[in-house]
Order: structure tokens, then C-alpha cells, then sequence
């Protein structure tokens, strides 16, 4: 995936309001491409959009779904257009597969 979905995704779960205000605690974490580290579950999107922003290393980015957040979540990623999955409530979106289809 590349850089601009990769910023959209951080301007919409970081800037986006109405997440802010109606649902603002989403967790989130990503898997390390080189590595295959996995993160712990983050709350805090600033770090996700740290400088340096270093979105070729992701390999997959989850979010946890509440039913609080769900339908906002996804109206979002469904904006963005991003490679994903949905499954018990986490949605995995991919820096590099292409063998799955769009949210």
C-alpha cells in the first residue's frame, strides 16, 4: 500500500471528529514487515503517525472493533479504500498483499 493511504488512514483515526467525540478509544496495532514483530495494542494514534513516518515497514495494521465504533471504523476505511479483512471484531488492513480484497 502506499504512502498517501497510509496517511489517510492516520488523518482519519487521528483528526477524524467524530471518532473524537463519539468513539475515542480505538486500539490499534501493527506487524513489522523485516521482522515479523507485533506491537502491544496502542490507543494513542500519534504514535502510529510518529515522525519518522516509516509506513513501508508495516506489514499489517489491526484495529479492534467495538460495537460502539464499528459502523464509524469502517465508513472510514471504506472512504480510504484500503486491502483488508474482517474478522471477530479486528480489521486487518495490509501493507503488501494483494491477494485480498478491499475494504
Amino acid at each position: 500500500m502506499n504512502n498517501t493511504r497510509w496517511n489517510e488512514i492516520f488523518r482519519a483515526f487521528y483528526h477524524d471528529n467524530e471518532l473524537k467525540r463519539d468513539h475515542p478509544v480505538i486500539m490499534w496495532r501493527t506487524k513489522d514487515i523485516r521482522t515479523g514483530y507485533i506491537s502491544d495494542w496502542d490507543g494513542t494514534w500519534t504514535h502510529f503517525g510518529a515522525e519518522p513516518r516509516e509506513w513501508d515497514k508495516i506489514d499489517q495494521l489491526q484495529i479492534r472493533l467495538t460495537p460502539e465504533n464499528k459502523e464509524c471504523v469502517m465508513k472510514n476505511l471504506k472512504q480510504i479504500h484500503v486491502p483488508g479483512t474482517v474478522e471477530d471484531d479486528i480489521v486487518t488492513i495490509f501493507g503488501y498483499r494483494t491477494d485480498v480484497d478491499y475494504i
